[in-house]
């Protein structure tokens, strides 16, 4: 079978590595100069600068499993981040309180929230609880009871703490998301189940950080003769029929028929529709309603030591922190300090046309705005790596929508993959792509 992959993301290089170990010949397509999608990275200034994805869960064992087939999982190259993953928010823009794990009994407990609110917020958790017994860790619409409202609204019932300084906070750093853009469904499945980022292990590689996994497996398929690596080539359209699959692709200008027996499409479900033209009104209308939180990393050299920076600063919106979401500062031992900063969906939406200049400006007065003894400091340099599309919104309602997709079945010679089947870990995107292969090979066999 000659499969067609469309996009070279965690998904997509993952469901050609399966394609390929089942004998298949691949063609992968992907617009950028390098593989990897949202999961990459940049040697600046002596450091590995991640553009997307930070680190790994160690509960999606896929990811590990990857790793020891690359050969990339040694234990002198891994780098265990749960410890550097506590993060503190800076409350009323003066006090900077210390959180644990990320999840709602840790929350829960925590000193900082109100003993009243605390009472309330914990009468909820036998019913949330019901999420990590029976909900599958692989089927995010296993949670779609809880479907019905957004998170924030929810719990602010409960506990208006809680909120504004635990879960808004959190879930914009981990995603840029703004309070209408999570449910209760979503937020309960993803930090309750038994691949969530609560309480586990998170990793990374020491060389190359997290895009170190996309980087060896773009090397590992470019390297294979039966796999036909295409980057910079960009897809305009996706058709199939009784006698095959064919993409129309861009690359130098010119465009290209490429034909096949079949397509995974792994790009953002956001960018579906527009490449399938006979697509049935259902399926379009998933698609058309699926939508991306920006998330900006904005990374700075500083010509200071670290000092008495924390690690990290969590930024609330309640105290007037739309824009940007969090910062992080690690001194190199030289009197200078790396740092970056994330901004949220909200901040990436306000300023879409801004120019990169703009855009550096605007990001470091606000984290002089944070913390004001940073507004004599000397920025030696700075870059940002831009994500109007990082991951996939799950607002109220999107689960439930997501099944009626998924109940719809397969289309002939088509195979979907992505983040927003699941949820937008890199582990959940990469087994996305494993699912797409495997659905292919089962209809071929």
């Amino acid at each position: 079978m000659r499969v067609i992959v469309v996009g070279g993301g965690i998904a997509g290089l993952g469901a050609a590595d399966r394609l390929r170990d089942d004998g298949h010949e691949v063609v992968l397509l992907e617009q950028d100069s390098e593989a990897g999608g949202r999961c990459r990275s940049v040697l600046w200034h002596g450091v590995w600068a991640v553009t997307g994805a930070f680190a790994f869960l160690g509960a999606e064992s896929n990811l590990r499993d990857l790793a020891g087939k690359l050969g990339i999982d040694q234990p002198d190259g891994i780098a265990d981040l749960t410890a550097a993953h506590r993060w503190n928010v800076l409350v009323k823009r003066q006090h900077n309180v210390g959180f644990g794990a990320f999840d709602l009994i840790s929350a829960a407990k925590h000193p900082f929230i109100p003993l009243a609110e605390k009472a309330r917020l914990l009468a909820t958790l036998p019913k949330l609880g019901q999420i990590a017994v029976t909900g599958n860790p692989r089927d995010i619409t296993s949670a779609a009871a809880l479907d019905d409202v957004n998170a924030c609204e929810y719990f602010r019932r409960f506990s208006p703490t809680f909120v504004d300084y635990f879960l808004e906070p959190c879930v914009a750093m981990f995603c840029g998301y703004g309070e209408d853009d999570f449910s209760l469904a979503w937020t309960a499945w993803s930090t309750a189940g038994r691949l969530s980022w609560s309480g586990d292990q998170i990793w990374s590689f020491k060389e190359r950080g997290a895009g170190r996994i996309t980087w060896e497996l773009g090397q590992s398929l470019a390297a294979d003769p039966c796999v036909d690596l295409r980057l910079g080539t960009s897809v305009v359209g996706i058709r199939t029929g009784a006698d095959g699959a064919q993409v129309d692709a861009v690359h130098d200008g010119r465009v290209e028929t490429i034909r096949g027996d079949a397509v995974v499409v792994a790009v953002p479900g956001n960018k579906v529709a527009a490449l399938m033209p006979d697509l049935d009104a259902e399926r379009r209308s998933f698609f058309d309603s699926v939508d991306y939180a920006g998330h900006h990393i904005v990374y700075y050299l500083l010509d200071r030591p670290k000092g008495d920076l924390l690690d990290t600063y969590v930024l609330p919106a309640a105290d007037g922190f739309r824009r940007t979401g969090n910062l992080r500062f690690t001194d190199m031992g030289n009197g200078t300090t790396f740092a970056h900063s994330q901004w949220k969906d909200w901040g990436c939406r306000q300023h879409e046309g801004a120019s990169t200049a703009d855009l550096l400006a605007i990001a470091w007065s606000d984290v002089v705005e944070a913390l004001p003894q940073l507004a004599d400091t000397r920025v030696i340099d700075s870059f940002i790596s831009r994500q109007p599309d990082a991951i996939c919104k799950r607002p109220k309602g999107y689960i439930r929508s997501l099944r009626r997709f998924l109940d719809l079945g397969s289309l002939p010679r088509i195979a979907f993959c992505g983040d927003y089947l699941t949820n937008s870990t890199v582990g959940q995107a990469h087994w996305s792509g494993l699912q797409a292969a495997d659905n292919l090979i089962g209809r071929r066999d």
